[in-house]
């Protein structure tokens, strides 16, 4: 019960900061909203000076990569997941070093696990998790046109039925994870889940948006989730932690999967880890606590290329199905993952404490 009130407190705190900038990134694909300060880097982050500066933030840097040592895999985590912004995804770093952008464009649905399909686009996706009573969804595309044009068709492609869909869970509150749920609930009663903040934010308008945005449906409130609630459909349960960050209430999920026969655990970060405070920062490290326990060994989020070349790695599974798997770790890899996503996140906490001596 207190650990419940905890996280409350900290959502709360959370929302009051991240309504004021709402949502941003449901002007279309991209855009990343963060709650937080407003110095640094934008909301939320330092400034690469006083990521450098901060001896603090570099004690961190330096424990994540002791963790990771000489494993050239996790280095490369280590690499990608510490620095002032952390994790981006590709067309935002194109976009800060100032490159033109990628043109989005669809892939071809892939299976990842053996209860576990990726489809979508080469910059933003949705997964489905078939189970004995149905299909769970995770996210929806940024459309309703986008929901029947790409991810019904694709369900097909794979053997699945898109009637067979139960539940679309959404990962946090902006377009381009919830904008195709309106279709799914709909068309064929599936229920929509989101964390009961983010369904807050989603209802207010953006001033933002321009008319097109502005006209396109939301989804019909429905499932409410709470910090530690579990989803359930036939043989399946996903369980969800409230990680406040990217929205106020961006999701994580714990994801009974199968590799090749056998059980393994998925985390999924939906807000990726940004915490741009220390209460978003505890949230998402009871999060990360939750994967341990439960041995996960795969990290999947919504943006391919996030957290590594996972359109690259998606390829490799394509032509050769029962080859090795990137996205896999073994579970002391993946513990020491969890470590190095704990360190990097902090770094960038106390880096915005950070201040230049003045004269």
């Amino acid at each position: 019960m207190l650990k419940r009130m905890a996280v409350g407190i900290a959502v709360a705190a959370c929302a009051a900061m991240a309504l004021q900038i709402q949502v941003s990134a449901q002007q279309g694909r991209g855009g990343r909203a963060a709650a937080g300060g407003t110095i640094g880097n934008g909301p939320g982050y330092p400034t690469p000076e006083q990521y450098a500066n901060s001896k603090e933030a570099q004690a961190h840097v330096t424990k994540a990569k002791a963790i990771a040592g000489t494993d050239a895999k996790l280095m490369a985590r280590v690499e990608n997941t510490c620095g002032p912004l952390g994790p981006q995804r590709p067309a935002l770093e194109r976009q800060n070093a100032g490159q033109a952008a990628v043109p989005n464009a669809p892939v071809e649905p892939v299976k990842i696990l053996d209860n576990l399909y990726y489809f979508g686009f080469n910059s933003i996706g949705a997964w489905a998790i078939p189970t004995s009573q149905g299909i769970i969804l995770i996210d929806a595309l940024n459309t309703v046109k986008e929901a029947e044009e790409i991810i019904e068709p694709a369900l097909r492609k794979v053997g699945l039925n898109p009637a067979d869909v139960k539940y679309v869970i959404v990962g946090h509150g902006h377009f381009d994870h919830f904008g195709g749920a309106p279709y799914f609930q709909q068309k064929y009663g599936a229920r929509v889940a989101m964390s009961n903040v983010d369904w807050d934010v989603i209802a207010r308008p953006n001033p933002n948006a321009n008319a097109a945005q502005a006209a396109r449906p939301l989804p019909k409130r429905d499932v409410e989730v709470t910090d530690g609630q579990k989803i359930t459909v036939g043989d399946t349960t996903i369980t969800l932690y409230v990680t406040p960050g990217h929205t106020p209430g961006s999701l994580a999920y714990i994801i009974p999967g199968k590799y090749r026969g056998q059980p393994l655990n998925v985390l999924m970060l939906s807000g990726a880890n940004i915490t741009p405070d220390k209460a978003t920062l505890a949230a998402f490290e009871k999060a990360l606590d939750h994967a341990r326990e439960a041995k996960a060994r795969m990290l999947i989020n919504g943006h391919p290329g996030l957290f590594g070349d996972e359109l690259g790695w998606m390829d490799e599974l394509r032509k050769n199905p029962n080859g090795p798997s990137q996205f896999v770790y073994t579970q002391d890899q993946f513990a020491k993952f969890i470590d190095i996503m704990k360190e990097c996140a902090a770094s960038r906490v106390v880096a915005m404490d950070y201040k230049a001596a003045t004269n």
